[in-house]
C-alpha cells in the first residue's frame, strides 16, 4: 500500500519501527518531532516527499529487525530505557563533552562555529543528567509498580524532551549535518561521528517515551 503522506511520522514508526531507519537517513526526527506528517517533515527538509515514502514502503518490505517495544510490557520497557538509553548517555555525554572541549582549543581559531557547539551540548548534557536523575528517581517506579501517574509530570518531561530535539536540530545544524568531510582531525572526526550517533540513539530514545511509554501508561492506569 503507498503511504500516506498526511500520516504522522511518529504513527509510520510505531507501525514498522525499521521505518526509523529511514527517516534518520533523511534527518527526519519522528520522536519530539513525531506529530509531523511525513508531507510536513519533508517540506522543513526541503525533502521530496515521494522519495522517503518510496523508502519507506520499500523498509516494510523487509523483515523487521527492531524490537516492537509497543507490544512488551511497561516494566520491561522502562527497564530497556533505563538500562540501554540511560546508560549510553551515562558512558557518552563525559566523553563527547571532553572531545568537544578538545577540539575547541585545537581548532575553535579557524572554525569559531565550534564555541556554540561545545556550549549547546554542554547545556543539552546538564539538562539530560538532571532528566535521567528525575526519571528514575520519581517517575520509572510508577511504570514498573502500574501508577498512578501525574499528567503535569509527564507533560514537564515532554517538555524537556522538547528541548533535547530543538538542541539536537542546532548541534546538527553546527556540524552540516554531522558532516564527516568538515573535520579538521582524528579527534574533530571521532566528534562528528559521536555527536551523530548520539542524536541516532536519542531521536529512538525519546520516541520510545513520548510514542509509546507514557500513551500506553496512561492508557492502562
Amino acid at each position: 500500500m503507498p503511504i500516506d503522506l498526511s500520516r504522522p511520522l511518529a504513527e509510520l514508526v510505531l507501525e514498522r519501527p525499521s521505518r526509523a531507519r529511514v527517516l534518520e537517513r533523511f534527518g527526519l526526527d519522528y520522536c519530539c518531532g513525531g506529530k509531523r506528517s511525513l508531507a510536513e517533515a519533508c517540506e522543513h527538509r526541503d525533502l521530496e516527499p515521494a522519495t522517503v515514502a518510496a523508502e519507506l514502503e520499500a523498509a516494510a518490505l523487509r523483515p523487521d529487525a527492531e524490537r516492537d517495544w509497543g507490544r512488551a510490557p511497561l516494566a520491561e520497557l522502562a527497564e530497556h530505557i533505563v538500562r540501554d538509553h540511560h546508560g549510553l548517555l551515562r558512558r557518552e555525554l563525559p566523553r563527547l563533552g571532553a572531545l568537544l572541549e578538545k577540539v575547541e582549543r585545537a581548532h575553535g581559531a579557524e572554525l569559531p562555529e565550534l564555541a556554540e557547539l561545545r556550549e549547546t551540548f554542554a547545556a543539552m548534557r546538564a539538562e539530560l543528567e538532571e532528566h535521567m536523575a528525575d526519571e528514575e528517581a520519581d517517575v520509572f517506579p510508577s511504570f514498573r509498580d502500574g501508577g498512578p501517574f501525574d499528567p503535569a509530570e509527564i507533560a514537564e518531561l515532554e517538555a524537556e524532551h522538547e528541548a533535547t530535539g530543538a538542541a539536537l536540530e542546532r548541534l546538527r545544524e553546527l556540524t552540516g549535518g554531522y558532516d564527516l568531510k568538515r573535520a579538521r582531525c582524528n579527534t574533530h572526526r571521532a566528534t562528528i561521528d559521536g555527536l551523530r550517533e548520539l542524536e541516532l540513539d536519542l531521536h529512538r530514545h525519546i520516541h520510545e517515551e513520548n510514542n509509546i511509554l507514557f500513551p500506553r501508561a496512561f492508557a492502562a492506569a
